[in-house]
């Protein structure tokens, strides 16, 4: 097996000088990636099973150093799903020590880990796999030993949290989110999707490589949601930061969307602007040391308009990332008033369906015929002019949805595994072999509509396979519905539902 060398340990360190507590953890990142190569080399790439081992020393670094990143994430996770990591069980919760390392912990973070490589086939593998068990217990029975002697990393706690962050340190608060965006155990397919959005985005023009790849990094790092809980770095960094007084103004730190700003003026230390999307009130104080003046040099009240990302900190707001100007001009003010008038057509639309409904957010159609009945009848739906419905196949039933965030949604497919009285389609050996798509798969249906179909109860059939039989495996499914849902789709309820 390749050696894992000190020189990549350190690219995952927001310091630069290697020390011998860098060392140490080394060596314990050579141990775990020799014991997964031996366990499982033969159905992972090697390089794939070191950067696994590099990711669980990370762990076992924070686990150490009480740097709080597993904490914050267990608490999370009890938060939203009522145990502290996903796929415990109840019996597993009363041995499970926080603070320490545990073999559940290990059992979650090799499955995730496992499962993001199996991804890239097309595959889901089931928790309770025996397989990933041993590793972990293997690993467990190695790390156990470690915690009594393992130093705790100082310079990483004092990086952090030796120092409070002050009103003007915005651009060490931006160094931390970047450091933990790219080299977080929770992040793990950060690294990669960076590297493919800019190959992607290359090969669509010709375009500046340097401001390209910058305008990409800035994007993801602020809106990327590959981490473990389907949350911004921001959000990570607000959920840890929240335990040390240092750090707790990270958790009043605010993010706007690349969006639309119009300059309304000026005093010695700010531009004032007003946020076109409407999502913002008021006007908005962008300091002056953020935003590259000179480009701004031409300003005019009431007709500049700033294309940026705004982030609040300190009680101000500092401009990060490309930044863009244009005049407020007549087609500017058309596509911003379609953009509004689009949100409003969507509540509209939610109202009249649950309205036309009796309230009911899911109709349940038998042909394309009972389709256009209820859409332009019963809702006196208006179908926009140049937007024709879909071909439509009945074979399976049909089902109309609607959702707050994106209007009416009729689900064509797998329509026999949604369990209902009124799905005269629904087929139960159908549901218990299919329904899980629902869970796993974002291509079949949107977020906040899965959601609201496992909250009415319509997905019950819905389970994994297991060696233990289709029973466990439905009963895996019912524990973790929502961590599963959340973990797949790369969303979560406290944001898109």
């Amino acid at each position: 097996m390749k050696k894992i060398y000190v020189k990549e340990w350190m690219l995952f360190q927001p310091y630069e000088r290697q020390d011998e507590i860098d060392i140490y953890y080394v060596k314990v990142a050579n141990n775990i990636a020799e014991c997964l190569v031996g366990m499982v080399g033969e159905r992972y790439p090697e390089h794939s099973l070191r950067g696994i081992a590099i990711y669980l020393t990370l762990w076992f670094q924070d686990v150490i150093s009480q740097i709080g990143i597993w904490e914050a994430f267990s608490e999370e996770c009890r938060k939203r799903y009522g145990q502290p990591v996903p796929f415990m069980t109840p019996e597993e919760e009363k041995e499970y020590y926080p603070g320490e390392v545990n073999p559940e912990e290990l059992r979650f973070l090799l499955w995730h880990y496992f499962q993001s490589l199996e991804k890239l086939k097309g595959g889901v593998l089931n928790p309770e796999n025996p397989g990933i068990a041993e590793v972990a217990q293997q690993l467990y029975d190695y790390l156990s030993e470690e915690y009594e002697v393992a130093p705790e990393n100082t310079r990483l706690q004092e990086m952090l949290y030796g120092e409070p962050f002050g009103a003007n340190d915005y651009q060490r608060y931006r160094n931390v989110l970047e450091w933990f965006h790219f080299c977080s155990y929770t992040g793990f397919e950060n690294r990669s999707e960076f590297q493919q959005v800019v190959a992607t985005v290359t090969r669509m023009g010709n375009v500046n490589p340097g401001i390209l790849e910058y305008d990409v990094k800035q994007n993801i790092l602020f809106e990327g949601r590959k981490h473990l809980l389907s949350l911004t770095s921001v959000d990570w960094l607000a959920l840890i930061g929240k335990k040390h007084p240092e750090t707790a103004s990270w958790a009043e730190i605010k993010v706007t969307p690349q969006g639309l700003f119009l300059y309304e003026g000026e005093d010695e230390d700010s531009l004032f602007v007003k946020d076109l999307s409407g999502k913002e009130e008021g006007q908005l104080r962008i300091r002056k040391d953020s935003l590259n003046l000179n480009s701004l040099k031409n300003r005019k009240e009431g007709m500049t308009v700033l294309g940026c990302r705004l982030v609040q900190y300190g009680g101000t707001w500092w401009q990060d990332g490309t930044l863009v100007i244009s005049d407020y001009e007549d087609k500017m003010k058309e596509e911003i008033a379609q953009r509004a008038a689009k949100r409003e057509d969507i509540r509209q639309t939610y109202d009249a369906f649950i309205k036309a409904s009796g309230g009911k957010q899911f109709v349940f159609c038998q042909s394309e015929e009972e389709v256009r009945d209820f859409l332009f009848q019963k809702m006196e739906y208006k179908e926009k002019e140049g937007i024709q419905m879909p071909k439509m196949d009945a074979q399976h039933g049909l089902v109309l949805m609607v959702s707050s965030h994106t209007g009416i949604h009729i689900q064509m497919r797998l329509c026999e595994c949604i369990s209902s009285p009124e799905n005269k389609f629904y087929d139960l050996k159908e549901a218990q072999k299919k329904a899980i798509l629902f869970l796993l798969n974002p291509e079949v249906i949107p977020y906040d509509l899965s959601c609201a179909l496992q909250d009415a109860g319509m997905l019950q059939d819905a389970g994994l396979n297991s060696l233990q039989g289709e029973e466990q495996g439905r009963e895996l499914v019912k524990q973790n519905a929502r961590f599963l849902t959340d973990y797949f789709f790369g969303k979560c309820r406290e944001k898109d539902a």
